[in-house]
């Protein structure tokens, strides 16, 4: 029971605590790869330690505390940071583990280090990379997946971006407010790309990777509460604790269920409800500071609609149609006209999503990405074109990027002469 309850500790801790654990490191050594190192490890010592000698009151200040002392240690091995250790260490001993060391100023280390990730001084590219490693904790492997690039390349650009980082000197403390809101935009696109992440796994076995949504909502509630009022981070709460409310129908037996034949009476309504709040929220705050509605709200309105719809058919598809003329307008994405697509679809019929849909993907942007293919594979099964349509889920499975997507998509090619009605999975679960 020990043992049980100890792991279920360190797995909630890896999601709820690792980025603020690694951001009080980073400012204690200024080094990059030490504290990264001494964070792994803390969490390495709290899979080993807990379970004989039960979870401390504060794991915070114990993970803290023992990840500062380790990354020390190197610098103690180090002769190049011999001074510096020595300049950092207090008089006496090390406090114990669990005396909550630095609980005064956490609060803020989490949204600390995602603006530190979103420096301006970095192309936009490491920033959300950086970002997933440290702060959303995701894998290299996953990072990779989503950027389309090999892992190799991936674990080359990270270590780049940490030296460019570094050797621009930046600042480790919270920057002031005026350069914190300038950076907002970078930090709400990346903690939205985790969130997606997590929801459709970019790599790996699983559909999902929890631990990366669970950390995406809890970083996304951390910036909420600092910016409440900000219309496009209330936009970004709601999308993702939609998605949150929406998650326990999406897989089924263990295999993947598509929003069109989804169980919604599994859907978690306390998270609906609140995800529909914020997003008409967002939308009021967006009218009261004088601005036309930002990509978050927008995405957020439109998965509103399909959460208020009591089922599939009852979907307001004019309106979901009219909110993506408005995102593609905002933010012009092939993602966001692939979803358009769909929408269409349903609205006018699938020849005309269909003729859509092939314009989007003339261009050869969205050859890599498998939901673009299951989208035309559903139009074309809706269009009468079950050759063509089983072409189309052969394409998807070949660009899948986990085990799960593959044996979903090879097993709808093989059944695609069966009527489906389904929307693109990404866009709309």
């Amino acid at each position: 029971g020990a043992a049980a309850a100890a792991g279920v500790a360190v797995a909630r801790a890896r999601t709820e605590l690792s980025g603020r654990v690694l951001a009080v490191t980073l400012r204690a050594v200024a080094d990059a790869d030490i504290a990264e190192e001494a964070t792994a490890e803390a969490f390495l010592s709290a899979v080993e330690t807990w379970p004989r000698t039960g979870v401390p009151e504060s794991p915070e200040a114990w993970l803290i505390t023992v990840a500062r002392r380790k990354a020390l240690d190197r610098l103690r091995r180090d002769s190049l940071g011999r001074r510096l250790a020595l300049r950092m260490l207090p008089p006496q001993p090390h406090p114990a583990a669990d005396s909550g060391i630095d609980v005064g100023v956490i609060g803020d280390e989490e949204l600390r280090l995602v603006v530190l990730c979103a420096d301006p001084r970095l192309p936009e590219s490491d920033q959300i990379a950086l970002t997933l490693k440290w702060a959303c904790g995701a894998s290299t492997a996953a990072i990779a997946a989503a950027h389309l690039v090999s892992t190799p390349t991936m674990a080359a650009r990270l270590t780049r971006a940490r030296k460019k980082l570094a050797a621009a000197g930046p600042r480790l403390d919270l920057p002031d407010d005026a350069t914190v809101d300038a950076r907002l935009p970078a930090v709400c696109r990346v903690l939205h790309l985790a969130y997606t992440l997590g929801h459709t796994a970019a790599d790996g076995a699983e559909l999902t990777d929890e631990d990366l949504t669970g950390r995406a909502v809890h970083l996304t509630r951390t910036l909420h509460r600092q910016r409440p009022k900000d219309a496009e981070i209330t936009g970004l709460l709601a999308l993702v604790l939609l998605g949150q409310a929406r998650s326990s129908s999406r897989i089924v037996d263990g295999r993947q269920v598509l929003l069109a034949d989804a169980d919604r009476t599994a859907w978690d309504r306390a998270l609906a409800d609140e995800g529909l709040a914020l997003s008409e929220l967002a939308l009021a705050q967006g009218i009261v500071a004088g601005a036309r509605p930002g990509p978050l709200a927008l995405q957020a309105a439109i998965s509103a609609a399909h959460t208020r719809a009591s089922s599939f058919a009852d979907t307001d598809w004019r309106l979901i149609v009219q909110l993506y003329g408005l995102l593609l307008t905002a933010e012009p994405s092939h993602t966001h006209a692939l979803g358009r697509c769909v929408a269409v679809s349903y609205l006018y019929g699938p020849q005309v999503g269909l003729a859509d849909l092939d314009g989007v993907m003339a261009d050869g942007v969205l050859n890599r990405y498998p939901y673009a293919h299951a989208a035309r594979a559903q139009l074309l099964e809706r269009a009468d074109r079950p050759e063509d349509a089983v072409r189309a889920w052969q394409a998807a499975a070949e660009t899948g990027r986990t085990d799960a997507e593959r044996a979903y998509f090879t097993e709808r090619a093989g059944n695609s002469r069966a009527p489906a009605v389904v929307a693109t999975e990404r866009e709309h679960s």
